[in-house]
């Protein structure tokens, strides 16, 4: 078969993008050809650094991104079979077979609602997107909504009077290096123009007049552009125009104020949410929704009301064995600070306290991945390194996958704290959904001493395997107990590793295959 497995999120090289290329080893060995879809291009170099990448039979292919994920639903009907494993993208499959491998559900809700300004005033037209246009943004002075290559949408006349012309107003937003882009305006199927040079605001007169009640059905088509492309931003979204007004009018009147921007129809011009009803469809066109932990599955249930197939991620207990131990704690997750927040800051408060209430010649070492060219996760990550000082705690930044596996290997204790001071019940997309590092980290012989929250109860049996905390009182507790007592935690090693096989490969493969048939 030829199979595509999709995921916006590749270039973070993190836990669900080693299940990305798990899949991956899995359906090359079966003999299946197998293209790795995301958005912003990558190399094999970058990837291997990081992760294992299968050779043959494999290739990486970039999409544009694309409002409402366009350009991939139309990429998949090429597909025997597409494996969306994407956290957040849920958009209609037109492959022959798809499954939509779930990290964590949002509410379908979520998924419908794009956010829009209130209407200020009583638009000369109600406008209802189809397709093509982002969610709005705005500065605090103004909102405007970006278009993709293509944009559809529908306009109908509301005030007396028909409408005779279209009125089209831009944001102004476009980079000086990006040459004005050429665009197509077409309404009810005829060409009303095309200019391919400067203009902030352009009237573009009707075939036929609009009666009041009646549809117009709009259509604009845009020489895309990407911010990477212009050596601006790492952000790849495939961009056309910043809408800020687009509207049916009928005399000159109404021209200079939708124009001039003396009032805007801020609903009217800016894209309507996804309706339910679309959401449940795209959905539908996935015939199997695929949970990485039980956890998982049982929110699938709760916001979906769907049934899902259990499919655990993989441990490469080869890959991931014990070297000579040291007195080392280790925790392993992504800087950022966002809503999966690894808690690192907390780690570190734990650990001060423990070095403060006298533990000598221990060191704690935090490693993970940062996308060094967003602000926002630079500065978590300084903000971690400063809480760091004067401590035996190292801070470890996109390791080669060789140094990470050494520091597996010789670490003692492993420490995990994703949903530290969440409540479950009310936010569970907080807690960690599984926990691929735990078990990498138990495959290779440490000790975890994991929050017990999320899926993480699920690959460690507490007394057997590892040890669960709630607290970080309990954290540092437990993590003292194992530091004072060698054969507890030479008996908890072993049995870590033992558990960690109920996760190999081979079991993976096998369930992967299962889903197959």
């Amino acid at each position: 078969m030829r199979i595509a497995i999709y995921n916006r999120w590749l270039a973070t090289l993190g836990g669900g993008e080693r299940l990305m290329f798990d899949l991956a080893h899995v359906l090359v060995a079966d003999g299946h050809t197998v293209d790795l879809l995301t958005h912003q291009p990558l190399t094999r170099a970058e990837i291997e650094q990081r992760l294992a990448l299968p050779r043959e039979r494999i290739a990486l292919r970039a999409i544009p991104d694309s409002p409402g994920n366009m350009r991939l639903s139309a990429a998949s009907a090429a597909y025997d079979l597409l494996i969306n494993l994407s956290q957040g993208d849920l958009f209609p499959s037109q492959a022959a077979r798809s499954l939509l491998v779930v990290h964590f559900p949002a509410p379908l809700e979520a998924y419908a609602t794009a956010g829009a300004p209130p209407e200020t005033w009583r638009a000369p037209a109600a406008l209802r997107w189809i397709e093509g246009v982002y969610a709005p943004e705005s500065d605090g002075r103004r909102w405007w909504a970006w278009t993709g290559a293509q944009a559809t949408l529908e306009l109908t006349r509301r005030w007396p009077g028909a409408a005779r012309a279209l009125l089209i107003r831009q944001a102004g937003l476009r980079p000086a290096r990006v040459p004005p882009p050429r665009v197509q305006v077409w309404a009810d199927g005829t060409l009303l123009g095309q200019r391919e040079d400067e203009w902030s605001v352009w009237c573009l007169p009707l075939p036929r007049p609009v009666a009041p009640g009646a549809v117009c059905r709009v259509a604009l088509h845009v020489t895309p552009w990407t911010l990477r492309a212009a050596d601006l931003a790492p952000d790849d979204r495939e961009r056309g125009l910043a809408l800020q007004a687009l509207a049916l009018i009928a005399n000159r009147l109404e021209a200079r104020l939708v124009a001039g921007g003396a009032a805007q129809p801020l609903r009217a011009l800016l894209p309507t949410e996804r309706s339910l009803a679309q959401v449940q469809r795209a959905l539908a066109s996935y015939e199997r929704v695929v949970a990485n932990s039980r956890f998982t599955q049982h929110w699938i249930r709760r916001r979906w009301a769907r049934d899902s197939t259990l499919l655990y991620p993989a441990v490469d207990v080869a890959t991931w064995t014990p070297l000579p131990k040291q007195p080392l704690i280790l925790a392993v997750g992504r800087f950022f600070a966002d809503a999966h927040n690894k808690k690192h800051l907390e780690l570190i408060a734990a650990f001060r306290a423990m070095c403060d209430a006298g533990l000598r010649d221990w060191e704690l070492h935090l490693a993970g991945g940062c996308d060094l060219e967003q602000p926002a996760e630079r500065a978590y990550l300084e903000a971690v390194r400063a809480a760091a000082q004067g401590y035996p705690i190292q801070v470890h930044v996109n390791l080669p996958r060789a140094e990470l596996r050494r520091l597996y290997g010789v670490a003692s204790i492993f420490w995990h704290a994703a949903g530290y001071g969440v409540d479950e019940e009310r936010e569970p997309e907080r807690c960690e959904h599984f926990g691929i590092t735990t078990l990498e980290a138990m495959a290779a012989g440490c000790v975890p001493v994991v929050i017990a929250r999320g899926g993480l109860r699920e690959s460690v049996v507490h007394g057997a395997s590892g040890l669960l905390w709630e607290t970080l009182d309990e954290l540092q507790a437990q993590t003292r107990r194992l530091i004072a007592d060698e054969p507890l935690r030479r008996r908890l090693a072993q049995g870590a590793r033992q558990r960690s096989q109920a996760f190999s490969l081979e079991r993976f493969a096998a369930h992967v295959r299962a889903l197959l048939t």
